[in-house]
């Protein structure tokens, strides 16, 4: 697998944890918007513009689930003693 690149890599494992926790946090945040957008249109609260903007961040979320899934293999390149299928590998 090709090394990910990025300007700013995570240097360190705490620094990789620390940017996990701010991710879950961001996710967490964004999963309640989401569930009040949907709420909201439900009731007729969201115009057309809104709708194709809900799917193009659909889009995007689903990009980013392909580049956290792709974390697991890129470890296991990096460090072989890495199991992928274990959530306590590392």
């Amino acid at each position: 697998m090709a090394a990910a690149t990025h300007p700013d890599p995570c240097a360190a494992r705490c620094e990789t944890a620390d940017a996990l926790r701010t991710l879950r946090t961001l996710l967490e945040a964004a999963a309640n918007e989401a569930a009040r957008i949907r709420a909201g249109a439900a009731h007729g609260n969201a115009d057309r513009f809104q709708v194709n903007e809900a799917v193009d961040l659909a889009h995007e979320a689903q990009a980013l689930a392909g580049i956290l899934g792709a974390v697991p293999a890129a470890a296991t390149d990096a460090d072989p003693s890495l199991t992928t299928g274990s959530r306590e590998a590392a």
